[in-house]
């Protein structure tokens, strides 16, 4: 009996992998996962600006849950759910949109086959992709750290303190305040965020101990985000510190650059302080780093595009 091929119009279609819809899929996923640890995320930075050079253990936020309770009892319970938090979905829908939905082009433009990738082009994809995106949001970041930042509550909204600080500070060094170290750290986090949920996902797969779905997933994203807040911790305290001062017209600021701002850390706070903020950091990273890839994964698979 002769083989019969099926007529093309019975034959079912899969979806082509198209860039737009996992840019659109990485900013959805961000988002729901920004706006749930935006609570940990002003501990955060709170304690990453906490008694600026007077030593490591002068702490007003003496960790996570401390530190929480504290300005829920001073400022109030809404100020963990909502400050800072505009600038914050702003800025996922930009910046992790452009790192995560970038990841994939990326690593077609280095190795335009389907061979698999080795370690290293996958954290030069991350680290592109992560730069352009730190550099193209930096103002919604600069606005996010100052809001999470005033105690007093006296900051206008996200849309008047952007006018503001461009007028009053300038568009480049002002608006783009903090500039160095905003990229460092996208770089820093997606070269070490999606690369190591790639690499740990396809190292898994292939010793056959599980396969392709949730807990796989969240596995991966637990270890991922591990190695973002390890990797991304001094960098991210250099510029909260950066983006939290206000620059005065003539007056040279006391934070200028990454080495000399790591440098008066250190020589003040010590090491440590370069740590400041880890574990609400990874508190905060870890989950939405599980948040995100779980959301992305199951999202790329309802839309017919295969899994990192």
């Amino acid at each position: 009996m002769s083989k019969t091929t099926p007529r093309d119009d019975l034959v079912p279609k899969t979806r082509d992998y198209t860039v737009p819809k996992t840019f659109a899929l990485a900013g959805m996923s961000n988002m729901v996962s920004g706006t749930i640890t935006n609570p940990i995320d002003v501990v955060k930075v709170r304690m990453q600006c906490d008694n600026q050079n007077k030593g490591i253990y002068q702490r007003s936020y003496p960790g996570l849950l401390r530190g929480a309770a504290k300005i829920a009892r001073t400022e109030g319970p809404r100020v963990l759910l909502t400050a800072g938090l505009l600038p914050s979905l702003f800025r996922e829908a930009s910046y992790s949109t452009i790192r995560m939905g970038g990841y994939e082009p990326v690593k077609k433009l280095i190795s335009p086959g389907n061979e698999a990738l080795p370690l290293y082009k996958k954290i030069l994809a991350g680290a592109t992709s992560g730069s352009i995106g730190a550099l193209c949001t930096t103002p919604f970041d600069l606005v996010k750290v100052r809001l999470q930042t005033d105690v007093q509550r006296k900051l206008p909204n996200m849309f008047v303190l952007l006018y503001r600080t461009g007028r009053d500070e300038g568009i480049f060094r002002g608006l783009w305040r903090g500039v160095g170290p905003n990229i460092g750290r996208g770089t820093l986090t997606t070269a070490a965020q999606i690369p190591s949920y790639d690499h740990s996902k396809h190292f898994l797969l292939e010793l056959g101990w599980f396969k392709e779905g949730p807990v796989l997933h969240f596995l991966c994203s637990i270890f991922a985000g591990l190695c973002v807040a390890t990797a991304n911790n001094p960098v991210d305290v250099v510029k909260s510190r950066m983006q939290s001062e206000f620059r005065k017209p003539g007056v040279q600021a006391k934070y200028r650059n990454i080495p000399q701002v790591m440098l008066l850390i250190v020589r003040t706070e010590g090491l440590q302080g370069l740590y400041k903020g880890w574990f609400p950091n990874w508190a905060r990273v870890g989950p939405h780093t599980c948040m995100t890839f779980l959301l992305f994964e199951q999202l790329r698979r309802i839309s017919g595009i295969k899994p990192i």
